[in-house]
């Protein structure tokens, strides 16, 4: 990890950098793209190490927001979370870092709707026992909705009412991955990662 600071440089130009910190802890990828750019040609900053990582940082990023929007909005759930999840250990402070446990509840409300399309009872059960499963994960990864324990007894009766009793008891584990990237902090930090630039 790397931390970019004002007192890292001298005065004269700083500002380049900081506003290039802010813009891409705020998830303005593109501005700070441009804003590291343009720091990395000043000669107080010339051939910096932590400035051209996060070049590259910003331009992952850029990349990781896109597919993860357009993924969602496609309902591509897990393709979209798992891009958040990467776009997340970037930038930790990334605006879109609440949405992680929301789209676990989209996909438990859409195996929801789907269990009514099923044509037999075991299948509309194991639907809806998917469904538990991801309004559990949700709920593990931070969600506050009463409605989503309402959801789930409802799917819990629903199960009952079609006479399948072999059902097992589904808890789907959240990765260690989002439980660390979902730890509060206080620091205003500049995370380098050096894999995978684009």
């Amino acid at each position: 990890m790397g931390i970019i600071t004002q007192s890292s440089f001298g005065q004269s130009n700083a500002y380049v950098v900081a506003d290039a910190d802010e813009y891409f802890r705020s998830g303005r990828y593109f501005d700070a793209f441009f804003a590291y750019r343009t720091a990395a040609r000043l000669p107080e900053f010339a051939g910096d190490y932590q400035i051209e990582q996060q070049i590259k940082n910003s331009s992952k990023a850029l990349y990781l927001k896109k597919k993860y929007q357009d993924f969602r909005a496609f309902k591509k759930y897990d393709l979209a979370k798992d891009h958040l999840i990467q776009l997340v250990e970037i930038n930790p402070m990334d605006p879109f870092r609440d949405q992680i446990p929301k789209i676990t509840l989209e996909q438990a409300e859409s195996f929801h709707r789907m269990a009514w399309r099923q044509r037999s009872p075991r299948e509309v059960a194991d639907m809806l026992n998917k469904a538990i499963g991801y309004y559990h994960q949700a709920i593990k990864e931070g969600l506050v909705n009463e409605s989503v324990q309402v959801a789930i007894k409802m799917a819990e009766k629903s199960i009952r009412d079609t006479g399948v009793t072999d059902v097992p008891n589904t808890t789907l584990g959240v990765s260690t991955q989002y439980n660390q990237l979902n730890k509060p902090t206080t620091e205003r930090k500049v995370e380098i990662k050096e894999n995978n630039p684009l």
